[in-house]
């Protein structure tokens, strides 16, 4: 009778401790899901950095080798640039000889302008002295019918009419030719301020190509996958190195949710898949603009990233602690 009352408490716990267990992992589910908030929609973001020359010329230096470790400005290896140095040379000795013209022009234009202001007053006097001149030629034409001046007083006023007509055409004349060297000089000018522009970009652009003869740390990390050498010819096709950044980024994508609460210093977790789904922790360093239904995060990765496989664009799952 006893053991038949043994198996009936039994019966009766066996359900309740299973109902139990299972209220007790419902409310931490529940309590860990307000804590944490996970994706499997993550990936790297860019990572592994491979150094392309973007012009094609031979390497003079090289002030690194496999697995040295490099800062982010340092410059890793020189290119020949003597062409553009070259071309250099030669645009600025064209642009100091134009801005020579320039300035000759210049003072061309202002003693042009000067005699200009001279010529405006010779043709006001000869104005004045042709207005005298055809004023006494009438008075005295008047008065010689008159009898009252001679006929050598009449031919000297008529001709000094034609002294101040000659005078008065040849001031016109000056300041005509004048007013033509001016405009020329002007043209001239104006076309070799043209060119000395042109100069200037072609300069700006040529100075460019010949800064990309310097190769520069664009991150901290260290050198790998190098296989050039000094005298090699570098093409733009090729990767001449990587380098393995110290820094690791983790985009990763969330589900928009009411709840949801992310901000710059959460603590995260990500597991890469092509790093062995070793535990990398990290933190939110920036909340992304929204996209449709999710909402990306930036996660640094704090571990020394350098040791794994990491890849850019692998998947990750990513758990970050809102609360």
């Amino acid at each position: 009778m006893a053991k038949r009352k043994f198996y009936q408490k039994k019966r009766f716990l066996f359900p309740f401790a299973i109902a139990l267990a299972f209220i007790i992992l419902s409310v931490f589910g529940a309590f860990h899901s307000s804590l944490y908030k996970t994706t499997t929609n993550a990936y790297v973001d860019e990572y592994l950095i491979k150094i392309y020359p973007k012009i094609n010329s031979k390497i003079m230096e090289l002030n690194i080798e496999n697995n040295s470790d490099v800062k982010k400005g340092e410059i890793l290896a020189e290119l020949d640039g003597s062409e553009y140095t070259q071309k250099i040379k030669e645009l600025e000795e064209k642009f100091n000889y134009l801005q020579n013209e320039l300035n000759a022009a210049d003072k061309k234009i202002t003693e042009i302008n000067s005699i200009s202001n001279k010529n405006k007053g010779k043709i006001e006097q000869a104005k004045l002295n042709l207005e005298n001149a055809n004023y006494d030629y009438v008075r005295y034409k008047n008065e010689y019918k008159d009898g009252t001046v001679t006929k050598k007083d009449l031919n000297n006023a008529i001709e000094n009419l034609k002294i101040a007509q000659e005078q008065y055409q040849n001031a016109q004349d000056e300041l005509r030719t004048t007013n033509r060297n001016l405009q020329e000089t002007m043209i001239q000018k104006n076309s070799q301020a043209d060119e000395a522009r042109q100069i200037l970009e072609d300069l700006e652009k040529i100075k460019f190509e010949l800064s990309n003869a310097t190769l520069i740390a664009p991150k901290n990390g260290k050198i790998i996958n190098m296989n050039v050498k000094i005298g090699d010819i570098a093409n733009s096709e090729n990767a001449l190195f990587t380098i393995l950044p110290e820094e690791c980024y983790v985009i990763a994508n969330f589900k928009k949710q009411p709840d949801l609460n992310f901000k710059k210093g959460q603590k995260a977790m990500v597991k890469i898949y092509s790093a062995g789904f070793a535990k990398l922790n990290g933190e939110v360093v920036e909340i992304l603009e929204e996209k449709s239904n999710y909402i990306p995060i930036k996660i640094k990765l704090s571990d020394n990233v350098q040791k794994y496989n990491i890849k850019t664009g692998a998947k990750a799952y990513a758990r970050v602690k809102v609360k």
